[in-house]
């Protein structure tokens, strides 16, 4: 598991992160959102039935102390830029998890030794202050204020690059200023194995409840039944946007459902 985690950083640190689109291509390498894709979205979930939550992290329990420290002992090891402050600065007020970069930054909050199976959903709770300058899938710059990946089993697939370790599967989760929802991009690597989909475009200071239908979307994107979740992942990168890196966003809650 270790070492699955290991690679898990490797690859977001410096693969997934920052521009992962080709010179040749600006525009993003899109699919096109099929029926079960498009259903995915909030305002369509609202005549389902209420389903069991079978796992949450929860930022709102927070009494005080180093914000690093209690991420630890919730299971949450910060890496990279997120490492430090000021690089990015972490707080807690009103039950919310504030994650703002002042700089061009990379960082991330990984959830290490999880294994979640029979998950058919999430449910995340979150908000952006301030989106990165011109950050847009469809331009080619894959930076966000806060994206949430999920990874799926142990099985590894191509990565695409030689020097790059392969990796399961994986859904990273953002809410963009303005890319459309429900559109599963690729990155310039792992084109059999990732993707990357906005599920919202909330004004600032907006609080949303995005819910994301993984065994469907899964199946959609990659032909086959989902497995166990097997990692998570928060992530911030600026480090290719305009305003001097500057963004901030916020996470009160996510839930898995059966």
């Amino acid at each position: 598991m270790k070492s699955f985690i290991a690679s898990i950083t490797f690859i977001v640190i410096f693969v997934l992160s920052g521009n992962v689109f080709s010179e040749e291509n600006k525009r993003a390498e899109t699919q096109e959102p099929s029926q079960d894709a498009k259903d995915n979205s909030l305002e369509k979930q609202d005549n389902e039935k209420v389903q069991k939550v079978k796992y949450v992290i929860d930022f709102s329990n927070y009494s005080g102390g180093p914000v690093r420290k209690w991420l630890e002992s919730k299971g949450l090891y910060c890496e990279g830029a997120a490492k430090y402050h000021p690089e990015i600065e972490l707080s807690v007020k009103d039950g919310k998890l504030f994650i703002k970069t002042k700089q061009p930054v990379r960082g991330f909050v990984v959830c290490k030794d999880i294994i979640l199976p029979e998950v058919s959903k999430v449910r995340i709770e979150w908000g952006i202050i301030k989106y990165p300058k011109d950050a847009s899938f469809e331009r080619g710059k894959r930076n966000q204020a806060l994206s949430f990946y999920i990874f799926f089993g142990s099985e590894n697939l191509s990565s695409g690059y030689f020097m790059i370790p392969d990796l399961p599967y994986f859904i990273s989760l953002f809410l963009g200023e303005a890319d459309e929802i429900n559109i599963p991009y690729k990155g310039r690597y792992f084109h059999a194995s990732g993707r990357f989909v906005c599920i919202g475009n909330p004004e600032l200071k907006e609080t949303v409840i995005s819910e994301f239908n993984l065994t469907s979307a899964f199946q959609t994107y990659y032909e086959k039944e989902a497995p166990a979740i097997s990692g998570l992942c928060l992530e911030v990168d600026t480090t290719t946007t305009g305003g001097g890196g500057k963004a901030e966003a916020y996470i009160k809650r996510i839930e898995f459902l059966e």
